[in-house]
């Protein structure tokens, strides 16, 4: 008779040879020409899957920082069960060897011909399926569709949902932008966008519905959602939105016309590509090898800690105005939403934004004037390069994020610096953008997800990072090989329960055909309540025990008004006028609060003499 930890091991075993083994498949027909993928069985339910279908034409050569453009048709069948290229880019180096890090790089050969999509479709008789495209995130500098993390193959076997995933081009090679038709800028959204157009005209072909698409995605992919939803050019191509961890109002997604153009030009003087003209100068960057982009682009600008070279920009035609005036304004796709953030999601850029300071090997504990000096690191060109900072502003959120209650315990201030990077780059623009459709009555459901999973291979004090959600909405724990508790297949399964569930009807609590729960409330402007994510949620008889309010609704005002309202007032005031003020502010904060302790001291000896003295 078998043993349990020898049956154990078989099982294992046996899904990971299920999973992984691919059996020639289904030909489909698409618009460009026929497609072969290959079947697979995941958790006992069968799939097609499809891997590296063209999208757009490779964006070598002479289209080279151009907008895609559609593939030509081919002839015979197309072999689609190969995982294609990842786009260019540089891999992470900083943890070399690092589970942690290393499950970010690209698992593909990179190249600049990498314009291609995967699809997970179930073998079920559900017609008209709902479909969800995944954008992956990495600070429109990094990522790939094809990573371990992000296979749908799960999420699609266990909820009857196609999910397609699509690359996209990153760094400059995806968002460089000159003042020329050669260099437009947002080559990376028009990339997105061409995938999509893809899956409106294709997808029927699949099994799937053109009229049920559901855009998710995390960081930067979020934050290209969110683009998706202002801009005029996207609005037909999906009916739903899930973003995870950003907004594009966030403080890193958006630069103007002349901040990209000075990047531009920065990047051709690495390259010797020294040119007034703009035509001129991207001939020249074409000529040059794919290779050196990744690590020039990074000297283009003294970053920060959460500033990318580049990014998107406002260009007039996917964005006609900033996201912000956009939401303002009300010009905005009016959907559903499901959006949310990670308790965490400041530490994992404190390892890389100074490293030794914020290290992996210990507790990384701070003292008081470090904090300080970390804080003005950190914040120093705010709200964007190459602005520095006003020190009122400085001062400001120093302030607020010391923690008063003990200001000299070295982990809570090591947590606040971390509270106050995800605060401002993460939690805030979509607890904000939230915020901005809630004031439309439209549907929205807010998480923040909670749970810190058992083989996280990083040190404690990192917590719920940035990013830790994704393995749980693919269902990443169902996968025995990968070592997760029970208990965390089972909040993976409740999580792809919602993000299908909401895919299909809009409503997380609601699949097709079964009556609607309510574990999930809805997030109004006047009651903003959101669920909490984590394996304690899924053992409660009361589900509204995991029910809050916000979240971090005080930090977000601050950074929402209180910041930009002072940087206004204090703007102008002249370097005379501040030097008095600071002058003013020792005064009263040093030298006036030791006079007064010199002072109370000299009161205190005076009254004990005068008692000590015996009058006639």
């Amino acid at each position: 008779m078998m043993d349990g930890g020898i049956f154990e091991l078989t099982l294992q075993l046996t899904f990971a040879i299920l999973s992984f083994v691919h059996v020639s498949g289904t030909i489909v027909k698409t618009e460009k020409g026929r497609v072969r993928g290959f079947h697979q069985r995941v958790r006992g339910e069968s799939l097609d899957v499809f891997y590296g279908i063209p999208f757009a034409k490779p964006p070598i050569g002479d289209l080279r920082f151009k907008h895609p453009i559609p593939p030509d048709p081919w002839t015979g069948v197309y072999d689609a069960t190969h995982l294609p290229n990842a786009c260019y880019q540089h891999p992470d180096t900083m943890f070399v060897n690092h589970s942690g890090a290393e499950m970010w790089n690209p698992n593909t050969l990179a190249s600049e011909d990498c314009l291609y999509l995967n699809i997970w479709v179930p073998r079920t008789k559900t017609r008209d399926k709902a479909v969800m495209i995944w954008i992956y995130g990495g600070s429109y500098s990094f990522g790939s569709a094809s990573l371990d993390v992000y296979n749908g193959a799960i999420l699609a076997a266990s909820n009857d949902v196609i999910v397609v995933s699509m690359n996209y081009r990153v760094g400059s090679l995806g968002f460089l932008a000159a003042d020329t038709p050669e260099a437009p800028g947002n080559c990376g959204l028009f990339d997105q966008l061409m995938a999509m157009d893809w899956v409106q005209t294709n997808i029927h072909s699949f099994g799937g519905s053109p009229y049920n698409v559901t855009l998710f995605g995390e960081s930067a992919g979020a934050a290209s959602i969110g683009l998706h939803l202002v801009s005029p050019l996207s609005r037909l191509k999906f009916n739903r939105a899930i973003l995870q961890s950003a907004g594009p109002q966030a403080p890193w997604a958006v630069i103007s016309k002349s901040q990209a153009f000075d990047r531009s030009r920065e990047l051709g003087k690495r390259f010797n590509c020294v040119s007034s003209d703009p035509t001129t100068l991207i001939r020249c960057l074409r000529s040059r090898n794919v290779t050196d982009f990744p690590t020039k682009d990074f000297d283009t600008i003294t970053v920060g800690i959460t500033q990318f070279p580049f990014v998107p920009i406002v260009d007039g035609s996917f964005l006609v105005s900033h996201p912000m005036d956009a939401l303002e304004t009300g010009n905005f796709k009016k959907v559903p939403l499901l959006l949310g953030t990670n308790k965490h999601e400041g530490t994992y850029f404190l390892i890389y934004g100074l490293p030794y300071v914020f290290k992996i090997t210990d507790d990384s504990l701070i003292t008081e004037e470090r904090f300080r000096m970390v804080m003005r690191t950190f914040f120093n060109y705010y709200p964007q390069y190459p602005k520095v900072i006003n020190p009122f502003v400085m001062d400001a959120i120093i302030h607020f994020y010391t923690p008063w209650i003990n200001s000299k315990n070295e982990s809570l201030l090591r947590d606040r610096v971390g509270d106050s990077i995800g605060d401002l780059n993460f939690v805030c623009p979509t607890v904000n953008f939230a915020e901005y459709y809630a004031r439309e009555n439209l549907d929205v459901y807010f998480y923040e997800f909670n749970h810190e999973y058992t083989t996280n291979p990083w040190p404690d004090w990192m917590g719920v990072m940035h990013g830790d959600e994704i393995m749980f909405v693919f269902g990443e724990p169902l996968n025995n090989s990968k070592g997760y508790t029970h208990e965390e297949r089972k909040l993976s399964k409740k999580m792809m329960e919602f993000w299908s569930n909401f895919a299909k009807t809009g409503n997380p609590n609601k699949s097709p055909g079964k009556s609607r729960s309510t574990e999930w409330p809805l997030h109004t402007h006047t009651e903003r309540l959101y669920l909490s994510l984590d394996t304690t949620y899924l053992q409660r008889q009361d589900k509204r025990m995991s029910i809050g309010v916000g979240p971090k609704i005080e930090e977000c005002a601050f950074w929402r008004h209180y910041i930009p309202k002072l940087d206004v007032q204090t703007a102008d005031i002249s370097e005379t006028e501040k030097e008095w003020k600071q002058h003013f502010a020792d005064w009263k904060n040093v030298y006036m609060v030791d006079w007064k302790l010199k002072y109370d001291m000299f009161l205190q000896n005076y009254e004990k003499q005068l008692q000590s003295c015996s009058f006639p």
